[in-house]
């Protein structure tokens, strides 16, 4: 399944200076992390998973895989082209709400 790019906030850490660090240890660029879509909760058979996710700019770079087996970048219109994991789905339906015309 895919989800977002993003990890743990560290100690002392803001959640948008963890999400820029991630990215930029995960994928090698580095991004503009700008508003909040959404914060949620998701309980898998293994553990529960709280998500925030942002709109974020690529400001440095080309998202390179460093950790992953697959990457992928998608128009908010083409978002159902993959099977997304469970927890990333309400912030993918409302950016699909905000830019993609009914």
């Amino acid at each position: 399944m895919w989800e977002f790019p993003g990890g743990k906030v560290e100690n002392g850490e803001s959640p948008r200076a963890a999400l820029a660090r991630e990215i930029l240890e995960e994928l090698n660029c580095h991004v503009s992390v700008g508003e909040e879509v959404t914060s949620t909760t998701h309980e898998y058979e293994f553990a529960v998973v709280s998500l925030t996710t942002y709109y974020c700019e690529l400001t440095e770079g080309s998202p390179e895989l460093s950790e992953h087996e697959a990457l992928v970048w998608l128009l908010p219109e083409d978002f159902n082209s993959v099977e997304w994991a469970p927890a990333d789905i309400p912030a993918l339906e409302l950016i699909q709400h905000k830019y993609v015309s009914p």
